[in-house]
């Protein structure tokens, strides 16, 4: 039996709140509170999680990204965006693949793009 070496993952509980700016790598779960903008380099294999019980205010950049909570903020995805069904989106989301569950709200425009980069 072979075992995969996994990406390291970060974690913000929900009842921590933030305010200013993140920058990530690999894997980053939030629970909490982020007012300020979220980016990882969109050319890698990053992911966001925005859990149920989360409220993010600010822009999102990331390559892969999952939301079951609250945006307020514009979102760039140059991989996949997949908005869960408990999803509040009041923002504009610029992706490259997009996956909707049925319940999932949004509030802005969606535009499908070829690829985004980091300084889109």
């Amino acid at each position: 039996m072979t075992t995969r070496n996994t990406s390291s993952a970060s974690l913000l509980e929900k009842d921590l709140e933030i305010v200013g700016n993140i920058a990530f790598q690999n894997n980053l779960y939030i629970h909490g509170k982020v007012n300020g903008n979220i980016a990882a380099p969109m050319d890698s294999r990053a992911a966001l999680y925005i859990q149920g019980d989360s409220e993010v205010t600010g822009e999102i950049r990331a390559p892969l990204i999952i939301v079951s909570g609250t945006i307020s903020g514009d979102i760039f995805a140059s991989r996949r965006i997949s908005l869960k069904s408990t999803a509040k989106i009041n923002g504009n989301i610029h992706y490259v693949e997009i996956q909707m569950d049925e319940g999932a709200e949004v509030n802005g425009v969606l535009t499908s793009v070829n690829s985004i980069s980091d300084d889109q």
